[in-house]
């Protein structure tokens, strides 16, 4: 029997792991993506209310920064550039000053500029772990592991328990290829923030990988901690699927599509777990189907939905599955060897 497209499993957890490392890297604004205004009104409402603390406090830096802030989630650098650089007429020694204009500068494309900001931020308030940690991810960013521990040995030496120090410490090391030590980096994170939500799902992703249950509870922890999130669950799902419990990855699933109905790849999991491990070919072109209709362009999808037809022996129905692959992608190896086996059914 001809393989199916590779499980989406091993390739998915590589790419989420350089998803995460690079995205915890990127220096905080203080705000996370849920807490970002909806467009329109409600927008303008915010600008609103940012310019009237300006007016209204004209002498204080912390209006002037917030709307900075506000701008960088916009990535309207300039104009944050402009409010930082007037929170540094009004008070020139706030570290808090510095540390977001090093914030402006990283998104902006200009690490050392960022460096240098931080280094007087550093200078204004020595003792600020936060600092030495924003530092480290930044050379983090630039794959300087040697600076990236440096500055995380200075962090912990001025504060233990600092949490983000340990989980920057884990994405180093895993980058660096020592998921060993990754994994204690992590578990010294949760071990200090209970609800470290990004340390929790690293340790899931790793223990995965690695094939160990321990990996249920880090994800479950982490679903619990943000519901409205399915990718720990998918990680989870992906882990039963792997491990060949077809049944409990089925059910993840489908509490995933509880959660959103519209996430893709949870009905094209849901396909290849029917289709290759409960070999129901029926159903999985139905799943196959609901993450086609998602996303027009999903040649996995296409593919498997055409294979699950070739097993139904519904040759019809596969040739245009495969014939579809051909025209999202052209010379696609697997769709060839379809359209060739159809034939030498023939």
């Amino acid at each position: 029997m001809p393989k199916s497209l590779n499980s989406p499993v091993a390739l998915f957890i590589s790419a989420l792991i350089l998803v995460v490392s690079i995205s915890s890297c990127n220096m905080s604004t203080e705000s996370t993506p849920e807490s970002k205004a909806p467009e329109g009104d409600s927008t303008t409402m915010e600008l609103n209310r940012l310019t009237d603390a300006i007016v209204k406090n004209p002498d204080k830096s912390g209006p002037y920064l917030s709307r900075a802030r506000y701008y960088l989630r916009k990535d309207q650098f300039n104009e944050a550039l402009q409010d930082v650089n007037k929170a540094i007429t009004v008070d020139e020694k706030n570290a808090e000053v510095y540390i977001t204009l090093s914030d402006v500068y990283l998104y902006s494309g200009k690490t050392q500029r960022a460096l240098d900001a931080l280094k007087k931020a550093g200078t204004l308030e020595p003792k600020l772990a936060r600092i030495d940690v924003k530092t480290a991810k930044l050379y983090l960013t630039m794959s300087d592991y040697k600076q990236t521990f440096n500055f995380l040995r200075s962090a912990l030496k001025k504060d233990p328990d600092n949490a983000e120090a340990f989980f920057i410490s884990g994405l180093a090391n895993e980058e660096m290829g020592d998921t060993t030590k990754a994994i204690e980096s992590y578990q010294m994170a949760v071990l200090r923030d209970q609800s470290y939500y990004d340390a929790l799902k690293q340790l899931g992703i790793l223990f995965s990988i690695r094939k160990d249950k321990l990996a249920i509870d880090y994800l479950r922890n982490a679903a619990q901690l943000r519901p409205e999130q399915p990718e720990p669950l998918y990680i989870l799902g992906m882990h039963y699927q792997d491990n060949g419990e077809a049944d409990k990855s089925l059910s993840v699933y489908n509490e995933i599509l509880q959660i959103d109905s519209g996430f893709k790849l949870a009905w094209y999991n849901k396909g290849y777990v029917q289709m290759v491990y409960k070999h129901d070919y029926r159903m999985a072109t139905e799943s196959f189907s609901r993450a086609i209709s998602l996303d027009a362009g999903y040649v996995e999808a296409w593919y498997n939905r055409g294979y699950a037809f070739e097993l139904l022996g519904d040759k019809k129905n596969a040739k245009k599955n495969y014939d579809e692959v051909l025209r999202i992608s052209v010379n696609n190896d697997k769709a060839i060897q379809g359209l060739n086996r159809l034939d030498a059914m023939n």
